[in-house]
This record gives structure tokens, C-alpha cells and sequence, in this order.
């Protein structure tokens, strides 16, 4: 036999030997007691880990070898109905598996504080644990990766808060640390004795997106010694820094002399919150002042002192009595001129077209408001003094890219900082598309809401249009839920429900102001995730108001042609989206299946793949079923039993906001009513029969309205783009075949709704 022969033989035999080492059964009793211990505190389900089946050959996610367990993972799993009511941070079963060398729990929800013992008592041969995007809060144990061996550890996109220990980078075999999108606070760790226990072949130190502060030059030097690649981004560090290193990112920081730093006005906010003072440079020591030589000098400073108040104060009486004159002598003439009313109405409405071509702020405009609109908002808004377009363009850096915040398709938006440090948002609008933007500019001249974004003023010539909002601190609500800030003091991954529903009735507030308080009535057709703006508080500012006009009217048709429309395609209209109170309902059914779902853009997508999941998802809700909601819930979102039922109650909303036929969608302020009172709606139709649904098809109940708009909408849904997506979630046509090829009378009977429940806003 050749040498050659004989190697592979021989290579040939060692696979096949390890791979019977790797299917021994398993052979540790204490292996096997952690597992079973971490199968029921975990609460992982039997499909996964079959009770009497062999771990090492049957488990998922379990790796053995020679009968020991060396790997678990349980990444992607979900836990038992039971388990997920009191889901916890409970990993004892991990002492008792002394030769495990990988625990991976990524995306596997453990929301509590990591305990002490997980420090020194891990086993000493464990590697890599991985428990990102895992819920873990609480602060790390100090001794954290004292059990000697760890190499990876990857902690990203969790609820960790306080400091990161110092001993965690002494640590002599790490080679990735992923601290990433925590809310760790204080200064960065300073290494300069862990470096010394490192042989420099770390790979990658990560803690970007936390809200780590102070002077960070030093620490990210000595940190560059032991890793080969240091994140540092998205903080508030300070300091001075060289940008063309290219091992390091210390992007959106503060950072001095080095771009893409935070704005300044934010960093100084920041660091006021915590107590601290911003650094640039190191401040020079001032120099010492010279002493008077005498008390004759002490005097003589005194005089003069005592001279420049009191001319100081004449000055101000002298001010004080021309303004007083000045007032007297204007309220003088007004008195001689009371019977003019004409002139004086002339004379206004001059002054009113000379003031169109400057900033105009909404407090110094005439606001016809409607007789139920509140004129008070809850937060008042600050003084931004005279804005000017000059103002404008410093504040907006001259429109540059640096502060442009997206293309919008009316027009870019900027983030300005004023001269007084207020911020603001400024929309520029060119020439084609000035007139498509009138409506807008129109409302806000004449409107203002508490849920509406507040307008601060405009500028216009022949060319652009130039609108000026007031900032909002929490951007839109696809930001808000799904990119959680770094300076969150909440400690949540998500939005918690709490604070989900109660941007939902936000913005069904909103619309209730639109669509009734409003004369004539408007319609937002653009209500997605990203219209809806949040300020400080999760307060609703709907904004993006450049599709807003006037509601059509349907008062002049019959009862008869209203029901042939509403039978076709559904909100189909050629020149945008249709004007009608029906649409707004039904994209916002979108935002509260997003908000519920968390899928990322479903409000604000059209195409057929958001159209079938709308389609698959809706027909999982049931109004008889609860459990019908949990394959679709936000996993991030930890509900208990009883938010659980407002979750469902609100998908019902949800869903009865997205049925094919507008005349069978609710009004606005049903839906408000509903999203203030969500349990009545499931218990309402839980202790419902058939016949009494039958005799409450008014619409003078608000629960009657999601009853019935459910009992129609059991098997299918229609998209905006006019097709019909049965309950498998497949596409057929609404024009061929089904409704069109039935007989006339069977078509007004399944399509056209009761009269007592009909509505007037029909598609166009």
C-alpha cells in the first residue's frame, strides 16, 4: 500500500471514530440534571426537548461529545404558553454542565438581571456566551469572566445599564466583547492595567449606542492596544480625537474636530443631564489678577462702580417713560380712528399680504378655529422670536447635507438649531411642487391641535415655499419602535404596550379632529409610522401633512349609487389616494397592526408581499379566540395575562379597520372610542350571540361597529391596490369571477351592508 493510501485510510478511520464519539449517548448524570434543570427553567417546549428522548441525540440545539454536553444553544426558540407569563433570567441549570464550552441564547427572551454567581460559577471551560437581544437589564457582576476561559462575549442589544466592569478587559483569553446598544452610562473603562494583561490579539471591542461620557482620548488609546478594532460610536464622548484612524469608529460622539459628531446644543443637554461639564480642550489656568496696591484704589474702583448703576439706572427710567408715551399716544390714536372700519379692515388685510413673503409665526396669524378645536395645547410653545429666512439658512447650516434629515416627497427636511438653542424642522419646498403643498399650508394658516405637529411660520416667493415646525425630541414612531435611543432611561428594548396604546389613541385623536372638528372636514391620506411624530413624552404630533385636503362629500348621491361604489375595487383613485374619511381608517388600522406586530414598514408599503401578509395576518385574528394573537405578537413585546387581552381587543380594531368594503370600516371616533375602552370590545362579543349581534347592527353603538364589521370580514381582505386576498392569503381578482359573476340581487345581499349600517364614506 502507498503512503498515500495508507494516510487517507488512516484519516478515514479517525472520521469515523469521532463521529461515533459524537453520537454516544449521554453518559454524565450531572449533564443530565442541568439539562432537565434548564428544560424547566426555560421553559423550552417538547418539540424542541423531548422529555424521554437522549439529550445528545434528540435535543436541538445540544452538542455532545464522549457522552459530555459541550454546546447548547436555544437561540430562536419560544417558550411554553406558561413559561412566557413569567419569563426570567433563570440559567442555574448551566452550573451542573462542567464541560460546556458554548451557550447561545441570542433572541431567546430572559428579561432580568444576570445574578452574581454567573460570574465565578460559570463552568471554567464555557467560551462563548451569546445572549444578545435577550430582554438581560440590571448591571453585570463585577467578576464576570473570572471562570478563567472565555473568548466571545456578546451581550448586544439588550437592557444593560451602569458601568462596564473594569475586570471584564482584564480578562486574559477575550477576544470579542459586543457590549453594543446597551444603555451602559458613565466614562469609558480605563484599561491601562488590563492592556497589561493582554497579548494583543483581541479582536473587536464593540460598545457602540450606549450613553457613555467624559474625556475618552486616553481610554481608547490604551483599548487599541489589546483589540484590533474598537467601536465607540453613537455615545457622548468628549475629547479630542485624530478621524483618520481607521481602526477605530467614534462616530456620533462629541467629539472635537472630527465629523460626524453630535450637534453641539445636544451634547451640551446631555452632559447638563448628568451634572458634568462638556470638554473641548483642557481650559487653560487662568492667570492671577492683580491686587489693588491700596485701600485709595479700593475706593476709587468703588466710585466708579457705584457711577456706572446709576447711570445704568437713569437710562432705564428714561426707556421705561418713552415706552409708556409712545403706548399712550398709539392707544390714542386707535380711539380717534374707532369709526373707521373699513379703513382699518383695508389697512389690516394690506398688512396681512405684506407679511406672506417673510416668516410668518402661527401666533401672530389670524387661526379660524373650529368651534370644538382646543386652542391650547398641552405644551405650550417656547418663543422663537422674529424668524427670518436669513435666520433660516444659519440654522439649517444653508440647507446643507449635514443637517438634512431625509428627501421627503413633498420636499427635504432639515434639523435647524436657532440662535436662542431652540430646534426646529425646516421643509423646503421647490417650484413643482409649491402648488401640491397648498392644501398644507392652508390648514396650518388656519388650524392648530394638540395632536397635530405645531407650526411655527412659512416663507414664499415664486420659487419655494419654506415651512418651520417645532422639533420633535423622539422622532417618528418607526424610530421610537424600532431603534431604541441610546439615552433611554426606561430600560426597555421596545415600547412597552402601555406606551403603544397610548400612541394609538394619540393618533386616532388626531384624526377624530380631522375628519369632525374640522369645517369643512380634512383627510390626512398619508397615515404610516412615519407621520406619526412623538415629542419628549410619547405625546401623538401628527405631522406630514402635504397630502391633507378637503373630505368629498357624499351627501348629494343616493342611497343607491352609494352602494354600486362601494361594491368595486377598494379606495382606487387615479389622481392619489382617495379623499375620504374610510382610507385614513384603514392605513391606520395598518399603524395599529404595527404597532402590535412590530413588523418593520407595513404602514407605509403598498406591494403585494405587505398586501398577502396583511392578508395571513388578519385572518389569524378571531374575535372568539385569544390565543389567536400569539403567533403574531411583537416578540420584544412582554405582555401579562390581562394586557394580553388588550392586545387582542386591539387587533380586533385593527382588523375591523382593515375590511374590504370602507362602508363597513368604523368612523374615527368609534375607533377612539374602542382604543379608550378596549376590553369592552372582546367581552362585549364574548357574551354575544348571533341573534343579538343581528339586532344591534346600529351604529349608534361604537362595540356594534367592530362586532359587525368582523362578522363580514371572516374569510377575506382587500388591498388598496384593488385585489382580494382570500383567507389562504393567495390573490385573485375582485373584478372576475366571485362577486362579479353572481347575479345582481346576490351581489347587492353579500356586498352591500345593512342599511342601519352604512356609512358614508365610500371609496372613490
Amino acid at each position: 500500500m502507498t503512503p498515500r493510501r495508507l494516510l487517507l485510510a488512516v484519516v478515514a478511520v479517525l472520521g469515523a471514530v469521532a463521529a461515533a464519539v459524537a453520537q454516544q449517548p449521554l453518559a454524565s448524570q450531572s449533564d443530565l440534571a442541568g439539562l432537565y434543570s434548564l428544560r424547566a427553567s426555560l421553559g423550552v417546549r417538547a418539540r424542541e426537548w423531548p422529555a424521554k428522548a437522549d439529550p445528545c441525540t434528540a435535543w436541538a440545539g445540544v452538542t455532545c461529545r464522549a457522552g459530555r454536553v459541550v454546546s447548547v444553544s436555544v437561540a430562536g426558540f419560544r417558550r411554553t404558553r406558561l413559561a412566557s407569563r413569567t419569563p426570567a433570567f433563570s440559567v442555574d441549570g448551566l452550573r451542573g454542565l462542567t464541560a460546556l464550552e458554548l451557550f447561545n441564547a441570542s433572541r431567546f427572551p430572559l428579561p432580568g438581571v444576570v445574578p452574581a454567581w454567573f460570574g465565578p460559577a460559570l463552568p471554567p471551560s464555557l467560551a462563548v456566551l451569546d445572549l444578545r437581544f435577550s430582554a438581560v437589564n440590571g448591571t453585570l457582576p463585577s467578576d464576570l469572566g473570572a471562570s478563567g476561559n472565555l473568548t466571545s462575549l456578546l451581550l448586544s442589544g439588550n437592557s444593560l445599564s451602569g458601568q462596564v466592569p473594569v475586570s471584564l478587559l482584564s480578562v486574559r483569553s477575550l477576544r470579542v466583547l459586543d457590549l453594543s446598544t446597551n444603555n451602559f452610562t458613565g466614562e469609558l473603562p480605563n484599561v491601562s492595567v488590563a492592556v497589561a494583561a493582554g497579548d494583543g490579539a483581541a479582536w473587536l471591542f464593540n460598545i457602540s449606542g450606549n450613553s457613555l461620557y467624559g474625556v475618552a482620548s486616553y481610554p481608547i488609546g490604551t483599548l487599541k492596544r489589546k483589540f484590533r478594532l474598537v467601536d465607540v460610536s453613537s455615545n457622548y464622548l468628549d475629547g479630542i480625537w485624530n478621524g483618520s484612524d481607521a481602526t477605530v469608529d467614534v462616530s456620533t460622539n462629541c467629539f472635537s474636530g472630527v465629523p460626524g459628531q453630535r450637534h453641539r446644543v445636544d451634547c451640551e443637554e446631555f452632559y447638563k443631564r448628568q451634572g458634568v461639564r462638556l470638554v473641548d480642550i483642557p481650559a487653560p489656568t487662568p492667570s492671577p489678577q492683580p491686587q489693588p496696591s491700596s485701600d485709595k484704589k479700593r475706593r476709587i474702583s468703588k466710585n466708579v462702580l457705584i457711577g456706572i448703576i446709576a447711570a445704568a439706572a437713569a437710562l432705564m427710567v428714561m426707556f421705561l417713560a418713552a415706552l409708556l408715551f409712545c403706548y399712550m399716544r398709539r392707544r390714542g390714536r386707535r380711539r380717534q380712528r374707532g369709526g373707521r372700519g373699513v379703513e382699518t379692515n383695508e389697512e389690516g388685510t394690506r398688512g396681512v399680504r405684506r407679511r406672506d413673503s417673510s416668516v410668518n409665526p402661527v401666533a401672530s396669524s389670524p387661526v379660524a378655529m373650529s368651534p370644538r378645536a382646543d386652542t391650547t395645547p398641552k405644551d405650550p410653545l417656547p418663543d422663537f422670536g422674529d424668524l427670518s429666512f436669513e435666520k433660516l439658512v444659519h440654522a439649517t447650516g444653508g440647507f446643507g447635507d449635514d443637517n438634512l434629515l431625509k428627501h421627503g416627497h413633498s420636499g427635504d427636511i432639515y434639523r435647524g438649531v436657532l440662535e436662542s438653542g431652540a430646534n426646529v424642522i425646516v421643509k423646503k419646498i421647490g417650484a413643482q411642487s409649491i402648488n401640491k403643498n397648498s392644501s398644507e399650508l392652508d390648514f396650518y394658516t388656519r388650524y392648530s391641535h394638540e395632536r397635530i405637529v405645531p407650526f411655527l411660520g412659512h416663507w414664499a416667493n415664486d420659487n419655494e415655499v419654506v415651512l418651520v415646525y417645532k422639533y420633535m425630541p423622539k422622532a417618528d414612531l418607526t424610530n421610537a419602535l424600532h431603534k431604541k435611543p441610546v439615552d433611554t432611561e426606561d430600560g426597555f428594548l421596545s415600547l412597552d404596550w402601555i406606551t403603544r396604546l397610548k400612541i394609538a389613541i394619540g393618533v386616532a385623536e388626531a384624526m377624530c379632529f380631522l375628519h369632525d372638528e374640522c369645517s369643512p372636514p380634512f383627510v390626512h391620506r398619508d397615515i404610516q409610522a412615519s407621520s406619526v411624530l412623538l415629542d419628549d413624552k410619547f405625546e401623538v404630533r401628527l405631522g406630514s401633512m402635504s397630502n391633507i385636503c378637503a373630505q368629498q362629500s357624499a351627501g348629494s348621491q343616493n342611497v343607491f349609487s352609494r352602494i354600486l361604489r362601494s361594491s368595486k375595487s377598494l379606495d382606487k383613485n387615479a389622481s392619489g389616494p382617495p379623499a375620504t374619511s374610510s382610507y385614513d381608517v384603514y392605513c391606520f388600522g395598518k399603524v395599529i397592526l404595527e404597532l402590535v406586530t412590530g413588523n418593520f414598514g407595513v404602514s407605509g408599503s403598498n406591494n403585494a408581499g405587505s398586501e398577502e401578509w396583511l392578508a395571513n395576518t388578519t385572518n389569524r385574528i378571531s374575535i372568539n379566540d385569544k390565543d389567536s394573537i400569539t403567533n403574531i405578537i411583537d416578540p420584544l413585546l412582554v405582555v401579562d395575562e390581562d394586557h394580553l387581552e388588550e392586545v387582542w381587543a386591539v387587533a380586533i380594531v385593527a382588523k375591523t379597520c382593515l375590511n374590504s368594503k370602507p362602508s363597513r370600516r368604523p368612523s374615527a371616533r368609534h375607533v377612539l372610542k374602542a382604543l379608550e375602552n378596549p376590553l369592552r370590545v372582546v367581552r362585549a362579543g364574548s357574551r354575544s350571540n348571533s341573534a343579538r349581534l343581528r339586532s344591534s347592527s346600529s351604529r349608534s353603538s361604537w362595540q356594534s361597529a367592530f362586532l359587525q364589521g368582523n362578522r363580514y370580514q371572516s374569510y377575506e381582505i382587500m388591498s388598496p391596490s384593488g385585489r382580494m386576498l382570500d383567507r389562504r392569503g393567495s390573490v385573485r381578482s375582485h373584478i372576475s369571477g366571485g362577486e362579479a359573476s353572481s347575479s345582481f340581487k346576490r351581489s347587492l345581499r353579500e356586498i352591500a351592508p345593512d342599511p342601519g349600517v352604512l356609512d358614508e364614506d365610500v371609496a372613490v
